[in-house]
């Protein structure tokens, strides 16, 4: 069974070093940037409030000593100083809980549409109504993210804390599908749902989801508290074996995908020219949600600055290189959890 774990190692590892060819042949004919001067996709964490409480969190988004700097009027602010630099061409619009922004989120999203940015949202769906639905249907989408953590109630609502939250997410990712925006569903992979994970792809079907994206649980933030949430070895393999068998069962009807390791989506970040990152809650530039390193903050200093002097080389700094060399032996000690927010030294 180990060595079915290490076959997909072995083929995350296979499309890593194909990243690597393409990228380099692109450069070597001038079609492929060897940096870029200013971000081109950037991620809004627009609050550290959620009306859930997942036990698999990352970001124990809820949490009430969760800090938000970053007020509606300051996420407009930066929206505006990101156009008059020129634009970004993807936005991705996380939390927390964006839709806890109420009319603010699209007073944010305006400003970046505008100039011609294209959107990922991230959402729960709890408040996900009608109206708001139509309001969506006017921006351009790479795709908008619903999570789903069950194929039925008990399951889900579970899981994520709130009663009826499992039909506030079906609901609102009917409402998006039929509305013609791409829907993408999210659904993470426990002990506890991996005997259903055809029954979870199948209802994203049904809802009308181009892609359904299968991820395991990271041992970081609140999944410290809840260690029943993450598979086994066993289960892994499990796993794997059902998505290479649904994948051709469901060719043609929806894309199921899975995420890859930590350390190997890592490595495709070194690998790659560097082209955004996060701006949290607090005004901190981060580098991902994973990686805990910070270049900067945009309550005092210009994005375009915080990028020139940080943010172009950050993925090959040693910090990063050090950190991303001992996520495995981190992972297996329990020690990602450790990992707070540092300044990223150049």
């Amino acid at each position: 069974m180990k060595n079915y774990i290490k076959k997909y190692r072995t083929l995350d590892e296979r499309n890593l070093q194909a990243v690597k060819q393409n990228i380099s042949a692109l450069q070597n004919l001038g079609a492929y940037p060897k940096k870029f001067n200013y971000p081109i996709t950037l991620q809004f964490e627009l609050t550290g409030q959620c009306n859930l409480k997942c036990k698999h969190c990352y970001n124990r988004s809820g949490d009430v000593d969760r800090e938000t700097l970053m007020t509606p009027e300051k996420w407009c602010e930066l929206s505006r100083q990101i156009v008059s630099d020129g634009g970004i061409f993807q936005c991705i619009i996380s939390g927390g809980e964006p839709l806890l922004l109420g009319d603010k989120l699209f007073d944010i999203m305006d400003i970046l549409h505008d100039d011609g940015t294209s959107f990922v949202v991230i959402t729960n769906s709890l408040l996900l109504t009608k109206e708001k639905v139509k309001r969506f249907a006017k921006y351009r989408y790479f795709w908008f993210q619903i999570s789903i953590d069950g194929s039925t109630s008990e399951i889900h609502d579970e899981f994520r804390g709130v009663k009826g939250s499992f039909e506030k997410a079906v609901n609102g990712a009917l409402e998006i599908s039929d509305v013609g925006i791409p829907l993408v569903i999210a659904h993470t992979v426990t002990p506890k749902n991996l005997p259903f994970v055809e029954d979870m792809i199948n209802l994203a079907y049904q809802l009308g989801a181009n892609s359904i994206i299968l991820g395991e649980v990271m041992p970081s933030g609140r999944a410290y508290e809840h260690k029943e949430i993450i598979l086994s070895e066993d289960q892994k393999n499990l796993l794997y074996e059902e998505i290479e068998e649904l994948g051709k069962k469901y060719a043609g009807k929806i894309t199921i995908q899975r995420s890859a390791e930590l350390k190997i989506q890592m490595e495709r970040y070194m690998n790659e020219v560097n082209a955004g990152g996060i701006i949290r809650p607090n005004g901190d530039f981060r580098l991902d949600c994973m990686a805990p390193f910070t270049i900067g903050n945009v309550l005092e200093k210009p994005i375009k600055d915080i990028w020139s002097e940080k943010g172009i080389d950050a993925w090959k700094s040693d910090a990063v290189k050090n950190f991303v060399a001992a996520i495995d032996e981190d992972l297996q000690a329990g020690n990602v959890k450790n990992h707070v927010d540092v300044d990223l030294a150049l």
